[in-house]
């Protein structure tokens, strides 16, 4: 199961299995709601990988923490995510699908940064007044002071910001060489530009609509916000690319199998020894 905090939930991919989400921390006298969740988690599909954004409260992550704890599990993944709403939506959901191509949930939750990394973001912003990642600069800041002023921020080849010009891009772009889609989030603002104008000059692909991340406005800092992402859906063949450059091995404590230290399940930091290459022995005789 994938139990998402401060995300709402979606179906992207498709082929995905249980997301559940927690959407506000829960307060300490009902901290039993957690250890709830998890535990039917771990009864249904055997472990719990949760995404637990970073912008996300930071009492969410001491519930959790002491959810855990209350449990005494190896069973529940904890996974720390920069990406912003949609974006970590998206993240869940490909999550969730790829699960079922995968040796185990510990090579799952391995992967999620790689998983981050298939991700590309486009936002549309009326307003760079409020954002702080990435970092706007003051020219920006002043133009956003303006009347119609329009931004976009895009996470390829890095996250940057630039002014929008109407009827281009205006942002790096990125060559989509896999089966992809577009979802889109408006909350208010253009649509136009991420639904036609990136879009189109990424290739036309598939594009969704689903209604307003709730933390949009805050990650954003601006009710004007239309956020998009770009993800993969050849779920079978992005999971054979991604193992075919792992080398996982059993944890040493909690003996499930993963392929990142320390052990996203219980923690350890051991990793396996590695063995020496045998040396190449002298040939022939003494003179």
């Amino acid at each position: 199961m994938i139990l998402a905090f401060g995300l709402k939930p979606e179906r992207f991919v498709g082929g995905e299995g249980r997301i559940d989400a927690v959407l506000e921390p829960p307060p300490a006298e009902q901290a039993g709601v957690l250890v709830q969740a998890l535990a039917s988690g771990i009864a249904e599909g055997g472990y719990v990988i949760a995404v637990l954004p970073q912008w996300f409260p930071p009492e969410g992550a001491l519930r959790l923490a002491m959810a855990r704890s209350m449990l005494d599990t190896d069973r529940v993944a904890v996974h720390e995510t920069a990406l912003p709403p949609l974006a970590g939506a998206v993240l869940c959901s490909l999550a969730s699908a790829l699960g079922s191509c995968v040796p185990s949930a510990g090579v799952l939750a391995s992967l999620l940064p790689e998983i981050e990394a298939e991700l590309h973001v486009f936002t549309w912003l009326g307003s760079v007044s409020g954002l702080s990642a990435p970092t706007p600069t003051f020219g920006q800041h002043l133009a956003s002071l303006g009347p119609n002023s329009a931004f976009g921020v895009s996470s390829w080849p890095e996250p940057s910001v630039h002014k929008l010009s109407a009827g281009e891009p205006g942002v790096p772009l990125p060559e989509i060489v896999r089966p992809s889609r577009m979802v889109i989030a408006p909350r208010a603002g253009d649509t136009a530009w991420a639904r036609e104008t990136v879009n189109a000059a990424l290739g036309g692909l598939p594009v969704a609509e689903v209604e307003p991340t709730p933390n949009g406005p805050s990650w954003w800092g601006t009710g004007k916000v239309v956020e998009s992402v770009v993800f993969p859906v050849d779920v079978p063949e992005l999971a054979e690319e991604l193992l075919a450059e792992l080398e996982p091995w059993l944890c040493r404590w909690c003996r499930e199998l993963i392929a990142s230290s320390p052990c996203p399940l219980c923690g350890h930091r051991g990793r396996p020894v590695r063995r020496r290459a045998p040396a190449a022995h002298q040939q022939g005789g003494r003179t």
